[in-house]
């Protein structure tokens, strides 16, 4: 598994000067409306040699016209998939001279140059890699003319050209350059060549056969680093800032650059991104100048490389790693962004558009980007708060944690209430004012109406279930909800309590929070067993809960965004349901739920969220949704997700295994007969949300349709038969379009001899044809003898009917052959079935058996289970002793779990040393019963004739199932089971939770 650092972090500003202190072409070209995204919004990942890379220093990045990421390093370069990253060095990376890569680009028909130390330079086409001749210095620049020449910037050997025909040029000193250290080579939309060296700039035109060396004079820097082509004016990096030319004139771009040593530059729209030696990363945009830092997040102040990939994400090498900042689909803010705390308890929408977001250490109103703290000193001394609403006059009433309730008005506080003057307890998770002015308050032991000046108080004596309340709710009738640890309990116009009835919500007690939607008029309800539906109309409450494939069970407040849309919070991330799958689960029309998790990796610091306090999220007016965290608020524009989802993934076919060994990608593959392992591994190109994205595949000769393999980038298959087939696969991220071309791959099985059409084709014919000869020989002997027979009828007569009875007998024989041949035929459609080591069913006999189970249990509302059996350690037995010893192991656990079995369980062979059972009519508990004496029986059986001194040991993971429509969660929770029972010291069995 690939780990990332992910950071957030405040950005250093300097002073907006820009607009009155940058050169006349900024002035032009940048004076443009301001942009909305800020380095702030940004999200930081950031990859070192603990995640994969091969080296810490990162010199290029590229991607290649497949998608792919390429990662320059001193010890190789690293193809990044998004999720993990395959390193390619001297060994394996055609004939380089050294590992070291210093840089990457590309030549013009888009092909990935790869080129470094020794003066190694390779380039990557679709028929693989092409090497060069080294050119005995370290290449640190390559572009190629519009002619087909390369050009090559050395480190203190000059320019070296390499002409399409294959001869090569050197330029040094004496053909007009004052220095042998070039930098960086760029050609402009002129196909003008900028040599940017050690000492100075110069230029050549490449149009021309007789290139003459031209220095640029007007600039006052000596090392020049970076050249960048913007509105056909350039950029140049150099050890004393950037200039822009124009009219042949250098000048500085912005005062602030000045002394600034530049290592790299990018162009972004009207981005101006600039990487620096020793003062990390700079954006130049209309704005000003932003930067980031090691004290902002970036890995080192040393910048080598910048590249902007196809999803817009900004990659940035360092020397102390990879660095990315990107879009994601949250924000989080906390106090590096002017919250006055980070752990978030209450998020308020105003009337205003403003949000109040409420924290351990006070509130803080945010506004149009301004982040304002509200000091509620002149009350009370704590500052922790857990609840928060807004009266009818805009004025905010405020929940504490131990000072009670608190009533501001333009951020003055104008009253307070506690224990004191008459408050049940001053721990406040719910405050409501009602139509009439009346504020509810719910606290940790009841609840409390404030009048005028009166304060009532409400507890478990006038009918609440329980005293604990955390969330309130008024519906348009007059009615109020609340929330308490015990259910929900209806106030009516009398003031009397009744309780919605939980007993079909998998006990369902704690009540975190309400969500009216208008459009259904019903009430979302979130608790500690999943999510609960109230409709006004029918009064009828339904639960959405495990059963329906919530992945865990508590939630503490729905929030529905202007697509009316439901997200989730939770101690374990974000969820996002679609309307249209809320809807079909409501009228029944489909059983399982779908969602969208977002957790660290989608721009969360932290993806446990805070609840049990009102309310822990909110939709603000433009559309936004905050939820409280424990490290800030997440917040979430929704609009962001489709920009997402428009992005096609490219797909790739990574590698192919056949019987454990890889295969080539390259052309249609022939395969022996008797192979019957196969093993696909694919990979969608996509860095914005790889987590999330979504696979299928499909085997044409073997599937009908499309299989969805959710976030699985690996298909086995096994026993496939003698034929044709083309494997394909497809990406996309949630609710974004598939690859418009699916990866593919196409091999045959060829097949025995007597698995031909033509080897029983001829085999019939041949009995056909020996059946023709008996009896054109018989007839012929007839003739032959026909003037005897006339001379002997009687005993002729009784021999002609000997002969009948013979050609009965051969039509008799060749009937059984024909019926022999069917049974075979049978045979073989069986044997493609079963695994052929331990006679167990193969994982194509047990999906149908699995697909089958299902449907009888869920038909008949009978128990049934999953185990998955992992032999321990068995790798060992094929190291210690040998492969053979390792099919006999097999064969003895499968014929001993089989012993154990009844005749209605179904036994298959996993894969590799693992193995399935599926145990219909059976709960957890007799379930586990079986697992623990299969268990003991595999610890008891004798190996003493195949491994002497071995003992058998397994791991077992069982999961019941649970009515889901993808079978392929059942399979992922008895695989997550039989993981803890791996990771808990093997040799035990764990019950899916």
């Amino acid at each position: 598994m690939l780990w990332i650092s992910i950071r957030r972090k405040g950005i250093c500003r300097t002073p907006h000067l820009f607009l009155l202190l940058c050169c006349a072409y900024f002035n032009s070209a940048l004076a443009f409306a301001a942009e909305t995204d800020k380095l702030t919004h940004y999200f930081q990942e950031h990859w070192t040699t603990a995640n994969g890379l091969p080296h810490n220093t990162i010199n290029g990045i590229h991607q290649s016209q497949d998608g792919y990421l390429w990662i320059a390093t001193w010890e190789g370069v690293a193809r990044f998939n998004g999720r993990t990253f395959s390193v390619f060095d001297r060994a394996n990376l055609a004939n380089l001279p050294d590992s070291g890569i210093r840089n990457l680009s590309q030549d013009r028909a888009g092909n990935l140059l790869v080129f470094g130390s020794r003066g190694g330079f390779a380039r990557l086409t679709n028929d693989g890699w092409q090497s060069y001749e080294p050119f005995g210095a370290l290449i640190k620049s390559v572009v190629e003319d519009a002619k087909g020449n390369f050009w090559l910037a050395s480190e203190g050997s000059g320019l070296f050209k390499l002409n399409k025909d294959g001869s090569r040029q050197h330029y040094l000193w004496e053909e007009g350059l004052s220095s042998d250290a070039i930098h960086y080579l760029f050609i402009d939309s002129q196909e003008i060549l900028w040599i940017a060296s050690g000492g100075g700039l110069y230029s050549i035109d490449t149009k021309s056969d007789d290139a003459q060396i031209q220095r640029f004079n007007n600039i006052p820097a000596n090392s020049i680093f970076a050249v960048e082509e913007h509105d056909s004016h350039l950029l140049i990096g150099t050890e004393q800032g950037l200039f822009c030319i124009k009219n042949n004139k250098a000048e500085l771009s912005h005062p602030s650059l000045a002394g600034v040593s530049i290592s790299s530059l990018l162009i972004q729209n009207k981005n101006i991104w600039i990487g620096s030696t020793d003062r990390g990363l700079l954006r130049l945009s209309p704005q000003g100048i932003e930067q980031l830092t090691i004290e902002d997040g970036l890995p080192n102040n040393r910048v080598l490389s910048l590249f902007l990939d196809k999803e817009q994400s900004l990659w940035v090498g360092t020397n102390g790693g990879l660095f990315r900042l990107r879009d994601a689909p949250f924000i989080t803010y906390d106090s590096d962004n002017g919250l006055v705390g980070n752990y978030i308890r209450s998020v308020m929408s105003h009337s205003d558009g403003s949000i109040w977001v409420g924290s351990s250490q006070g509130v803080t109103r945010y506004h149009s980007g301004v982040m304002q703290p509200v000091s509620l000193a002149s009350a009370i001394k704590g500052q922790s708060i857990l609840s928060m609403t807004e009266a009818a006059d805009g004025s905010v009433w405020i929940g504490t944690y131990s000072e009670g309730v608190v009533h501001v008005k333009d951020e003055q506080v104008i009253a307070h209430y506690s224990r004191n003057t008459g408050l049940l307890a001053n721990e406040v998770r719910a405050v409501l004012e009602s139509k009439n002015g009346e504020v509810w308050v719910g606290t940790a032991l009841g609840l409390n109406l404030i009048q005028a000046d009166s304060v009532q108080s409400i507890t478990v004596h006038d009918g609440l279930p329980t005293s604990f309340i955390m969330a309130l709710y008024e519906h348009t009738d007059g009615r109020l909800f609340v929330g308490t640890g015990d259910g929900v309990a209806i106030r009516d116009h009398e003031g009397k309590f009744t309780q919605l009835d939980f007993s079909n919500t998998d006990n369902a007690d704690h009540v975190f929070g309400f969500e009216f939607d208008k459009n259904d008029n019903a009430l979302w309800i979130t608790t500690d067993r999943g999510l609960l539906h109230y409709s006004f109309l029918s009064e009828k409450l339904s639960f959405i809960g495990r059963a329906a494939g919530m992945p865990f069970d508590k939630f503490f407040q729905a929030v529905l965004d202007n697509e009316q849309n439901l997200w989730l919070s939770s101690n374990r991330g974000i969820l996002r349901l679609e309307r249209e799958n809320l809807n079909a689960l409501l009228n029944g029309t489909s059983s399982s739920v779908t969602y969208d998790i977002f957790s660290e990796g989608d721009g969360l610091i932290s993806a446990q969220a805070n609840g049990g306090s009102m309310a822990a999220g909110a939709l603000a007016q433009d559309g936004r949704v905050w939820f409280a965290t424990s490290k800030g608020a997440g917040v979430v524009q929704p609009k962001v997700l489709k920009r997402f989802a428009t992005n096609t993934l490219p797909v790739i076919i990574e590698s192919v295994k056949v019987n454990g060994e890889n295969q080539s990608l390259k052309g249609n593959l022939t395969l022996n007969p008797g192979v019957n392992r196969f093993e696909f591994t694919f990979a969608g190109l996509g860095y914005v949300m790889p987590q999330h994205i979504l696979y299928r595949t499909r085997l044409i000769g073997f599937d009908d349709t499309w299989v969805e393999r959710g976030s699985q980038t690996t298909a086995e298959f096994t026993n496939l038969p003698p034929g044709d087939y083309q494997f394909l696969a497809s990406a996309a991220y949630p609710q974004g379009d598939w690859s418009e071309k699916s990866a593919e791959i196409r091999f045959t099985i060829k097949p025995y001899l007597w698995q031909t059409w033509s080897f029983w084709l001829g085999l019939v014919s041949l009995g056909a044809l020996v059946s023709f000869v008996v009896l054109r020989w018989r007839l012929n002997l007839q003739k032959q003898r026909e003037e005897l027979l006339r001379k002997q009828v009687a005993e002729k007569t009784l021999e002609l009917q000997q002969q009948a009875d013979s050609l009965r007998v051969i039509a008799q024989e060749r009937s059984d052959l024909l019926d022999k041949l069917k049974l075979q035929s049978e045979e073989f459609a069986q044997q493609a079935r079963r695994d052929p080591l331990t006679g167990l069913a193969n994982r194509r006999a047990f999906d149908e058996a699995l697909i089958r189970e299902c449907a009888r249990a869920k038909r008949n509302a009978q128990p049934m289970c999953l185990v998955l059996l992992d032999i321990d350690h068995f790798k060992r037995v094929n190291d210690t002793f040998n492969h053979s010893v390792g099919d006999e192991i097999l064969k003895l656990v499968a014929n001993e779990i089989s012993k154990q079995c009844r005749t209605e369980d179904s036994v298959a062979r996993w894969g590799g040393e693992e193995f399935a059972v599926l145990l219909p009519n059976t709960n957890i508990k007799h379930a586990h019963e079986i697992c623990e004496r299969l268990r003991l029986a595999l610890m008891q059986i004798n190996c003493s004739h195949v491994a002497p001194g071995l003992i058998i040991t397994a791991s077992m993971g069982i999961a019941e199932f649970a009515g889901e429509v993808q079978y392929d969660k059942l399979l992922s929770r008895s695989d997550k089971a039989l993981y803890r029972a791996k990771q808990n010291g093997r040799n035990q069995v764990e019950v899916a939770v």
